[in-house]
C-alpha cells in the first residue's frame, strides 16, 4: 500500500492533482510576494467567490482567500488526500467496504478496536450515515496525515477541530465519521463526510478549498498544538529524506527545476542546501533515476517521481505480506511476490487466501494475499472495491494473468488495412464482406478509436484510418497497459477450508487437485496432508481411493447425490415441497428460485408445481430469478434456453 503521507498526491473524482510540497527553505521562483502578487490573489478570490455563489453555497469570507505564497516560517506540514465519490449501485458496496476498512482492528489502537468516532461520540453509528449517504449524489473521503502526527497526544481532537473549522468555512453542519490509524510510520486519520448540507441541498466544496484550504487549516491547527517547527527539526527531516526510497520534498524541488531536457543544475539549489541536494542526487543515481553529466549537472529520468512512488508502494506491500506471513516460516517471498496483471509470461497462482484488505492511494482497491501451492506467497490487487466479487479469507482460489493478445477485431482491422495500403474505413470493411452488419463494423471502428486515443492509430477528416504496419504489436501493448487497470481474473475453487473438505460429503477441491509434486512447502504441504486424511475418510464410508488416482466418475456422482440429499432436507422445509433429483438426460423446466452453495459447488434451485430439483448454476441465471427457465441435461452438463433464442451451455 502506498504510504499516503509520503506521496503528496490526492484525487478529486477521477482527476489527479498534487498538493504543494515546497521545501520551506528552498523558495520556488515566483512564489515570493511581489508587487504583482496582489493581482493574482484578487483573481483567485474572485474565482472562488463565483464558484461558491454558483452552487448556492457559502456567501461569506471565512474560506481561505488564496494558497499561501512564500516561505511558511516554521509551519507544520500536513498532507490531505481527498476523493469525491459519486454514488451508484456499485458505490454502495464500495462504501461499505471502505467503512469496514477504516474501522479494521489491525489499524486501530486497542481501545478503539472496531469503533469509529464523530463530533460527539467515541463509538459512532456508521450504519445510519451509510444509509443516508446511499441516498445522496456523492460523498467525500479524506485522509489527513500530519507529518508530526506521532508527536501529537491524540489525533481525534485535532480531527474534530479541523471538521469544526470546515463547518465554519462551508457554512453548514457536516455529518461524518472517522478513524485514526496507527499501522504506518505516521498516524493518520480517515474521514467519510456526507455530501449533503443541512438544508438538504448538495454539498459542493470548491476545488481550491479541497486543494489548499483544508490543508492550510490543518497545518495551522498542528502548528498551534506543537508550536512552530524549529530549525533543528527542519534539518533532521531533510537529512532523513536523503536516502529515502520514496518521493521527498527534495524530489519535488528537483522536479520543478529541471529543464526541457530533464537536466538539473545544482547551482539552482539555495547554497545552504546544495550539500543535501547533492547527497539526494547520489541516492537517485544509485536507484538508476539520475545520471551525473558533469560538475553540478545531472540528467534526471523523466518519470523519476513515479518510479519512487512505485518503490514506496512495493515496500509497503512487502511489509503487509510479512505481517500476514508472521509465524509461517516455510513461506517464501521472491521477485514474483507481487502479481503483475500486465505480465504476458506471468504464471497462474493457486492457493488459499490468507488476508484481504484495501490498497491504493485512496484505499479503494481490493487486494488479497495468497499462500500458493508452491510455498510462495503472492500479493494480488483485484480491482475497485464494490466492483469485483468479494473473496473470503480462507477460500481457495486461482489467479490467472490476463490475455493480452490482439483481439479478433484487431486481426480483422489489420488484414483489411494491409489489403488497402494501410488504410481502413467502415466502407472498406463493408466491401470486404457485404454480410457484415453495420453494428459489427461499428464495433471495429470503436476499437480503432480506443487505440487512437492511446496513440496507436490515426484518423483523417474523411473517416478513414491510417493503420501502422506494426498495428498488432501496438494492440498487444495497449492490452498490456489496460490490464493494469482491469480486475484480476480470480476463480474461486472452494470456499471451504482444508479441514472442512477432509470430511465433507460432496465432491471437494481436494478430490480434483493433483497431489503436490516434489517436496511440498507451505500450503502445498498442508494440501498433501489433507489429501491423506480425505482418502482415509472416503475409505471409511465405502469409497476406496488409491493415492494419486483421484475419484472415479461413479464415486463423484455418488458424493454429489449425498450432497444434494443434505441440501434437499433443508430446502424442503423452506419451499414446502419435496425434492426430486434431476434426470441424467432430458429436460428440466421450472422457475429459477435461488442458488445454493454446497460442498460440490454452486447450484441452482429450480421450483416446479409439485416439487423442486437442484442443477448446475450459471451467473446468467440471476437475470431470470423468479422467472421460468428451461434446460436440457446431457452427460452431467446442462444447456439453458432463456428466451428469445438465447442458449447457454453449462
Amino acid at each position: 500500500m502506498v504510504p499516503f503521507a509520503e506521496t503528496g498526491l490526492f484525487s478529486a473524482g477521477s482527476v489527479q492533482m498534487s498538493t504543494p510540497q515546497d521545501n520551506p527553505f528552498t523558495p520556488r521562483p515566483g512564489r515570493i510576494r511581489s508587487a504583482g502578487s496582489g493581482g493574482r490573489a484578487k483573481t483567485y478570490l474572485t474565482r472562488m467567490t463565483k464558484a461558491l455563489s454558483s452552487v448556492g453555497g457559502v456567501r461569506r469570507t471565512t474560506l481561505p482567500a488564496r494558497p499561501r505564497i512564500g516561505a511558511r516560517g516554521g509551519q507544520r506540514r500536513v498532507i490531505v488526500k481527498a476523493r469525491i465519490v459519486r454514488m451508484s449501485a456499485s458505490s454502495v458496496a464500495a462504501l461499505a467496504a471502505h467503512i469496514g476498512y477504516i474501522r479494521r482492528d489491525a489499524a486501530l489502537e486497542e481501545k478503539d478496536r472496531g469503533k469509529l468516532f464523530d463530533a460527539m461520540s467515541e463509538d459512532a453509528n456508521a450504519s445510519d450515515l451509510v444509509k443516508s449517504i446511499t441516498e445522496d449524489r456523492h460523498h467525500f473521503r479524506f485522509i489527513v496525515s500530519p507529518e508530526d502526527g506521532a508527536e501529537m497526544a491524540d489525533l481525534k481532537p485535532f480531527v474534530r477541530d479541523l471538521v469544526s473549522q470546515m463547518e465554519t468555512d462551508l457554512g453548514t453542519r457536516l455529518e461524518w465519521v472517522g478513524a485514526v490509524h496507527h499501522d504506518t510510520g505516521r498516524p493518520h486519520a480517515h474521514l467519510v463526510i456526507r455530501g449533503r448540507r443541512e438544508d438538504g441541498s448538495d454539498l459542493v466544496m470548491p476545488r481550491a478549498y479541497i486543494s489548499h484550504g483544508i490543508r492550510e487549516r490543518a497545518e495551522d491547527l498542528v502548528t498551534l498544538e506543537l508550536g512552530p517547527e524549529t530549525r533543528l527539526e527542519q534539518e533532521r527531516k531533510l537529512q532523513s529524506d536523503i536516502a529515502a526510497e520514496r518521493v521527498t520534498r527534495i524530489d519535488h524541488f528537483i522536479a520543478r527545476q529541471v529543464g526541457p531536457e530533464q537536466e538539473f543544475r545544482l547551482k539552482d539549489s539555495p547554497s545552504q542546501y546544495r550539500t543535501l541536494h547533492a547527497a539526494r542526487l547520489r541516492t537517485l543515481e544509485r536507484l538508476g533515476l539520475a545520471e551525473k553529466l558533469g560538475a553540478g549537472r545531472w540528467q534526471m529520468k523523466e518519470n523519476f517521481r513515479e518510479v519512487l512512488r512505485g518503490l514506496s508502494e512495493r515496500h509497503d506491500i512487502i511489509k503487509t505480506m510479512n505481517r500476514a506471513l508472521a509465524g509461517r516460516g516455510d513461506r517464501r517471498l521472491d521477485t514474483d511476490a507481487i502479481f503483475d496483471k500486465s505480465d504476458p509470461g506471468g504464471r497462474s497462482v493457486t492457493g488459499v487466501v490468507l488476508q484481504t484488505g484495501l490498497t491504493g492511494e485512496a484505499h479503494d482497491r481490493t487486494y488479497v494475499i495468497i499462500d500458493g501451492l508452491d510455498g510462495r506467497a503472492v500479493f494480488v490487487e483485484l480491482g475497485v472495491a464494490g466492483e469485483v466479487e468479494e473473496v473470503k479469507r480462507g477460500a481457495i482460489v486461482t489467479v490467472s494473468p490476463p490475455n493480452i493478445e490482439p483481439k479478433p477485431s484487431d486481426i480483422t482491422i489489420d488484414r483489411i488495412a494491409r489489403a488497402n495500403g494501410g488504410s481502413y474505413s467502415a466502407g472498406l470493411h463493408q466491401a470486404d464482406d457485404p454480410r457484415y452488419s453495420p453494428e459489427f463494423v461499428a464495433a471495429h471502428v470503436r476499437r480503432l478509436e480506443a487505440l487512437r486515443r492511446a496513440g496507436h492509430a490515426e484518423r483523417s477528416a474523411d473517416a478513414e484510418w491510417k493503420v501502422p504496419p506494426d498495428y498488432l504489436d501496438r494492440a498487444s501493448s495497449y492490452e498490456r497497459a489496460q490490464a493494469r487497470l482491469r480486475a484480476a481474473q480470480v476463480l474461486v475453487r472452494s470456499e471451504l477450508g482444508l479441514a472442512d473438505q477432509e470430511t465433507a460429503l460432496g465432491v471437494t477441491w481436494l478430490d480434483d487437485v493433483p497431489a503436490p509434486s516434489g517436496v511440498p512447502l507451505g500450503f502445498g504441504k498442508e494440501v498433501a496432508e489433507a489429501q491423506v486424511k480425505r482418502r482415509a475418510f472416503l475409505t471409511g464410508i465405502g469409497m476406496k481411493v488409491a493415492a494419486g488416482t483421484g475419484l472415479s466418475a461413479a464415486q463423484k456422482t455418488e458424493l454429489m447425490k449425498r450432497d444434494f440429499a443434505r441440501a434437499a432436507r433443508t430446502l424442503s422445509v423452506e419451499i414446502g415441497k419435496p425434492y426430486s433429483p434431476a434426470p441424467e438426460r432430458g429436460h428440466v423446466d421450472g422457475t429459477y428460485r435461488e442458488h445454493v452453495s454446497r460442498v460440490s459447488g454452486k447450484f441452482a434451485v429450480i421450483e416446479r408445481q409439485r416439487d423442486f430439483t437442484i442443477v448446475p448454476w450459471r451467473q446468467v441465471l440471476e437475470q431470470r430469478r423468479g422467472m421460468a427457465v428451461s434446460g436440457v441435461v446431457r452427460g452431467g452438463r446442462i444447456s439453458w434456453a432463456l428466451g428469445r433464442g438465447i442458449g447457454i451451455a453449462d
